[in-house]
């Protein structure tokens, strides 16, 4: 009597089909390195991520019998590398344009204290310009030390406090723009919104 072994009926080649998801493991994580070019495809390190490791435990699983390891890995090492650098560069950038924000309202805030009207009119956006006025006859405000993420992409909030008691404060809205000057795109940061609170003050010594 003889006695069936399984083995013996496997592919003498040794051949063994690579898993599907290991394939798409891979493709993946090359895939998600668009996540450096815009954080609309921050997703995709994620979804890499997700897919090699459930190709780790396809070929992984007893009397699976499938090749793609390899591929699993490479999937999850991509995915992994491109998540984190698109992370780091999201914090870079995010703090970089906190600066340029409060940077933008320290230079604004500085030409309506110096009486400057037409500097600070020339950084504002067409809803801002009326608050120049009413910025200047509360004395300028202080500047707070941090600009705050705003409600809309790129939108950096920087709250002016009162100059001296009794003095009103402010909220200056500021976005980046792009104008062409020379038939080149340049970056241009205005003052898109300044609310005024509080009665004004005068300067001091009238």
């Amino acid at each position: 009597m003889t006695t069936h072994d399984p083995a013996s009926s496997a592919d003498p080649s040794g051949y063994r089909p690579v898993s599907r998801l290991a394939v798409a493991a891979v493709v993946l994580g090359g895939v998600s390195g668009l996540a450096l070019i815009s954080p609309v495809f921050g997703v995709l390190p994620l979804v890499a991520a997700a897919v090699a490791v459930a190709a780790l435990a396809d070929v992984g699983r007893p009397g699976a019998a499938k090749a793609g390891r390899l591929a699993a890995l490479a999937g999850l090492a991509l995915a992994s590398g491109f998540g984190a650098q698109a992370l780091t560069a999201a914090a870079v950038g995010r703090s970089i344009a906190a600066r340029r924000a409060a940077t933008v309202a320290e230079i604004f805030l500085a030409a309506v204290r110096e009486g400057r009207a037409a500097d600070a009119a020339a950084m504002c956006g067409p809803e801002a310009g009326a608050g120049v006025s009413a910025l200047a006859a509360c004395g300028g405000g202080v500047l707070s030390r941090t600009a705050a993420a705003g409600d809309g992409p790129g939108r950096w909030v920087v709250e002016l406090e009162p100059a001296e008691q009794g003095g009103c404060a402010a909220r200056l809205v500021i976005e980046p723009t792009s104008v062409v000057l020379r038939g080149t795109p340049v970056e241009r940061w205005l003052v898109t919104g300044c609310d005024v609170d509080g009665p004004p003050v005068r300067p001091s010594g009238r």
